[in-house]
């Protein structure tokens, strides 16, 4: 995929590091959808985007979905983009797309997005706080990076997008389907198709330490021991009522702390939950209660499952369990039964074959009709 670059080289050299452009990464490369299928995806989601750079309300102007065919219909002929995110939460196929980037742990990737644009279409020169590799999938795009900072007064105001006001290019390419730019993140770029185009954009998580705080903080409130309030019974007579002594300082400051986890272990269960929560709500695969005894003949008649696109998942060792998260719920195995954790994080389908070992197990038995109840994991059709 790198060409002449080793996974090894890549990941030393440039990842997080510097841009870098790859020709003919992946040869032959067909997109699993075509334009009129992505137009039709962006109606069923909130997660789609059109951005009309000219012929809209005003510049760089932003419509957001679902849409339906009058949306289409009414767009100019050109300077616009159409923007899906989460596209491989809802087709396997595109989930397909992203297996050659798994040399990075699975929790650190994010999604995919596939943008479909007409000539003259872009969403401005901008900066992203991730990793991205972006694939060509149809047409040409010219890209233009620049090693120049964004700095915060340098985006146009009153936008939706964070659009650079001044952008100087240093390098400029051409991308043909098939070739891929690998972007870190800040790195300053602007990419404008040059007809119509698709591209597939592989993003990649990086939580701001903001931001997982928020979730710990909305974790923790679902605690009853929070609920406990501040008290003093050992209070002392203070000469100066409207001063904080360093006592009520420690006091205090002891309380809060103490309101965070204070053990690795409990800071590790979390973690599993959140790496693996999806996205929304929406998401969520619809359960589907079966009975033991029909899961058993389902088994019996060495059928295939598959995982729901939506699926997050990730395991750690404990001393004597496995950590398998999937979608934010923990399922605890044997650690004996590592590799049944492993199987279902990494395989897809899962084969007869693959499973059957596995079944003989009680409790990997009873893991893997949860999964099947809660629509997690179904059988291929």
């Amino acid at each position: 995929m790198f060409g002449d670059i080793s996974v090894e080289e890549f990941l030393r050299d440039y990842w997080q590091k510097k841009p870098l452009l790859i020709r003919n990464a992946l040869p032959n490369f067909q997109s699993p959808i075509t334009q009129d299928e992505l137009a039709g995806l962006a109606c069923e989601t909130d997660t789609s985007r059109i951005v009309i750079e000219k012929g809209g309300k005003h510049p760089w102007e932003v419509r957001h979905g679902a849409f339906d065919d009058d949306d289409f219909t009414n767009l100019p002929a050109t300077h616009w983009t159409l923007l899906v995110n989460d596209t491989d939460q809802f087709l396997p196929e595109l989930k397909a797309v992203m297996e050659p980037f798994r040399f990075i742990p699975d929790w650190r990737i994010d999604d995919l997005m596939i943008s479909f644009a007409v000539e003259g279409g872009s969403v401005g020169p901008h900066v992203d706080e991730y990793d991205v590799f972006l694939i060509q999938a149809q047409g040409q795009r010219r890209w233009q990076i620049t090693t120049q900072p964004a700095h915060p007064d340098n985006f146009l105001p009153d936008l939706e997008l964070r659009i650079m006001r001044d952008f100087q290019p240093e390098q400029e390419w051409v991308v043909n389907p098939g070739d891929m730019l690998y972007l870190p993140p800040n790195v300053p770029h602007y990419g404008v198709a040059l007809n119509e185009c698709m591209t597939y954009s592989v993003g990649f998580r990086s939580p701001s330490q903001a931001d997982m705080l928020e979730k710990l903080v909305e974790n923790l409130l679902e605690e009853p021991r929070l609920q406990q309030r501040f008290s003093d019974p050992e209070r002392q007579l203070q000469g100066d009522p409207g001063a904080l002594t360093q006592t009520d300082m420690d006091r205090l400051i002891d309380f809060l702390v103490d309101a965070l986890p204070q053990d690795t272990h409990a800071l590790q269960m979390w973690l599993g939950k959140y790496l693996t929560e999806p996205k929304s709500a929406n998401n969520m695969p619809e359960a589907d209660p079966i009975s033991k005894a029909a899961f058993n003949k389902l088994l019996n008649r060495k059928k295939t499952f598959i995982k729901s696109p939506s699926c997050r998942s990730l395991y750690f060792l404990e001393e004597n369990d496995t950590c398998l998260f999937i979608n934010g719920q923990l399922f605890r195995i044997p650690a004996k039964q590592t590799t049944f954790a492993q199987m279902l994080c990494q395989q897809e389908p899962l084969k007869h074959s693959d499973y059957k070992i596995f079944m003989e197990d009680a409790e990997c038995l009873e893991v893997m009709h949860g999964l099947t109840c809660n629509g997690m994991i179904h059988v291929k059709d």
